[in-house]
Parts: C-alpha cells; sequence; structure tokens
C-alpha cells in the first residue's frame, strides 16, 4: 500500500512538472494567441512598441492597408465620405478673389439670391480666367461648404459659360522639376501684420508691400519683438507660380528662414 502511495505521488509531481513545458509547446493556428507571453524586440524601450517594419497601428475602424477602406486621413478626406449632393447656380460674375498669397482662387457670383462666393484649387485660375470675366453669365455645378470661421462658400466642381466647360480636374505634374528657389536677403520696416482664415498672425507686410510669411507659432513669440514700424532683415526664399496659377496683385512672397531684429538673428522654424 505504501509503494502504492509513493508511485502515485510520483505521478503526480512528474504531471505538474511537465505540463507548463507541454503548455508552452502547445501548437498555435494563425488566429490564435498565445497568452502570456510578450513580443517586443530585445532592443525595445516601451512595451507595445510599433517596431520599424513591424506590426503597429492600423489604419482604419478594422486595420487594414493605409490606403484600404477606414476612418478618414486628415481633413481633406472628409470631402470624400459617401455621396455629396451638387447642385448648379447661375448668375453674373462679379469680382475675382484671391487666397493670402494674393493668388486667384474664386470669384462672387451674383444670383437672384443674392451673391455667392464660389471657390475653386488655384492650379485652375488660368482656365477660369479664360472662361469668364466680371459680369459674365455662367453657371456653376457644386456644393455648399463652411470654412473654419464659420463662412459658407461654393465649392465648383464644374463652370459653363457659353461652350467653355471648366472641370475641377487634379493638377498636372510638370515635365521636368523645377530649379529650388534661392535664398534672398530683404531689409525693412514692418507695415502691418498678415491675418489667416482664422484672424491669427502668419505673415508681415513690409513697408515695400513684401509679404514674409511665418509660423503661427512663431508669430506669437514675436509679439514683442516685431512690433509695427520696426526694422527687421528677412533671409528666407521666394514663393513662386505654379502652373495654371495667377496672381491677381504683384507681391513679394518670401517663406523666412532667419530673422534679424535690433542685432540678433533668429532662425525660424
Amino acid at each position: 500500500m505504501e509503494t502504492n502511495a509513493k508511485v502515485i505521488a510520483l505521478a503526480i509531481l512528474t504531471a505538474t512538472l511537465a505540463s507548463p513545458f507541454v503548455y508552452a509547446q502547445q501548437p498555435t493556428g494563425p488566429g490564435d494567441p498565445v497568452l502570456g507571453v510578450a513580443m517586443n524586440a530585445p532592443d525595445s524601450e516601451f512595451p507595445g512598441r510599433p517596431q520599424p517594419g513591424g506590426p503597429g497601428p492600423r489604419h482604419g475602424k478594422h486595420g487594414g492597408r493605409p490606403d484600404g477602406p477606414g476612418k478618414p486621413h486628415g481633413p481633406q478626406d472628409a470631402y470624400h465620405q459617401g455621396l455629396t449632393s451638387l447642385t448648379t447656380v447661375s448668375g453674373t460674375v462679379g469680382q475675382w478673389t484671391g487666397n493670402d498669397d494674393a493668388i486667384l482662387d474664386g470669384f462672387m457670383l451674383n444670383a437672384g439670391s443674392g451673391a455667392t462666393t464660389v471657390k475653386f484649387p488655384p492650379h485652375l485660375g488660368q482656365q477660369v480666367q479664360k472662361a469668364i470675366k466680371s459680369g459674365s453669365n455662367v453657371s456653376v455645378t457644386g456644393y455648399s461648404d463652411t470654412n473654419p470661421k464659420g463662412e459658407t462658400f461654393f465649392r465648383m466642381n464644374s463652370l459653363t459659360a457659353g461652350k467653355i466647360t471648366v472641370l475641377d480636374t487634379p493638377p498636372t505634374p510638370p515635365a521636368t522639376m523645377p530649379a529650388p528657389p534661392e535664398q534672398t536677403t530683404v531689409t525693412g520696416k514692418i507695415a502691418d501684420y498678415r491675418l489667416d482664415r482664422e484672424a491669427r498672425v502668419n505673415g508681415l507686410i513690409l513697408d515695400d508691400k513684401t509679404i514674409v510669411t511665418i509660423p503661427a507659432h512663431v508669430a506669437s513669440q514675436l509679439a514683442n519683438l516685431a512690433k509695427k514700424g520696426s526694422t527687421i532683415t528677412v533671409q528666407g526664399y521666394p514663393k513662386s507660380l505654379r502652373d495654371g496659377q495667377v496672381q491677381l496683385e504683384k507681391v513679394n512672397v518670401l517663406r523666412a528662414s532667419v530673422l534679424t531684429i535690433n542685432g540678433q538673428q533668429y532662425l525660424v522654424r
């Protein structure tokens, strides 16, 4: 009896010691998770941090490829969700409108219900300007949209004036890459500040009409340094027109890289 008890105890002990080994060696299928196993690489600093080339956060609701179906990746993708109803408005063309760099990107449409701001991509400026002029009768197909300030405008999908139709098509890639702009330096007095659509300072206007573009976070740092009337020297890169664009007025737009104020240089980044 004592011998049988020893044999049974030895068998129980052997089974207990062997069970973890058997569990660790269990084969798993493609979809079966292995519980309690950390898969961080040896040089991973933080558990769960995605490694280059390895698995990481997926785009979309159910994962999958970055270009696959799922949640939109940015503000522009909001315009591509589902279906958007198109409507057509007709009227006469009023004045041209431009963006912050005075590049043509819209016009006022005088319709029976009042004036409407029509917007289109800047690369269509030359086509639209050839198709219509102030006082022309035009029909515009598109949809109503609202900017961050709550202002409503009409986004053009197509425009018809007489026998001419302009479609909202993407820009044509240039046959050859343009040469990079050369750095230039200008000195002048700050005449005014340029504001973006959300009323934030995003540029300086010098007394010679040069527009110096700066990021909004840099503008806030310059509040006490670059006051109106102050002399400033700017090193930067001029902005040139792209294919199809039209500048409503001749202005020199400079993207700042280094500012010199009261003898002190500041790197813009």
